[in-house]
């Protein structure tokens, strides 16, 4: 198959970082846009308006083929009602089962350990363009810039 466009879902069902999207770009060696709102497919392009966080938006033009991770739907998610999820709860058991097959992954853990505390966050307030020029004063100080 030579798709133009795949589309993938967000949101994983255990949380909201759902990652089936960027591994079918990675894998198909296609850009990957997520929390995508609309797409308007022109000839070898799509127009692509992407949804952030507070309301703000984007639109894009992205080449085709692509891979979209869809933000919003034209019906709202059904979730299982609460008593169904205890029945199943009071019902279900876990199978143990031993490893097996090959277990080396080629990663090896040398330390796990909670972050460090370096300090605390700043809050910076002012206009959209006092806080930018607050955040590159920051970055200069600390050397990243």
């Amino acid at each position: 198959m030579s798709p133009n466009i795949v589309f993938a879902g967000v949101q994983a069902s255990n949380d909201l970082d759902g990652q089936i999207g960027p591994m079918i770009a990675a894998h198909l060696d296609m850009p990957y846009i997520g929390g995508v709102s609309s797409v308007e497919v022109a000839g070898d392009s799509a127009t692509i308006n992407k949804e952030f966080a507070g309301g703000v938006g984007a639109k894009y033009s992205v080449s085709l083929p692509m891979v979209v991770g869809v933000q919003a739907s034209t019906k709202p998610p059904r979730y299982a009602p609460v008593s169904k999820v205890r029945q199943v709860a009071q019902t279900a058991t876990i199978d143990k089962v031993a490893p097996s097959g090959d277990v080396s992954s080629g990663l090896t853990f040398k330390k796990m350990a909670p972050p460090v505390v370096t300090g605390h966050a700043e809050m910076i307030e002012g206009s959209s363009k006092e806080v930018a020029k607050k955040i590159v004063e920051l970055l200069k100080s600390k050397g990243l810039a």
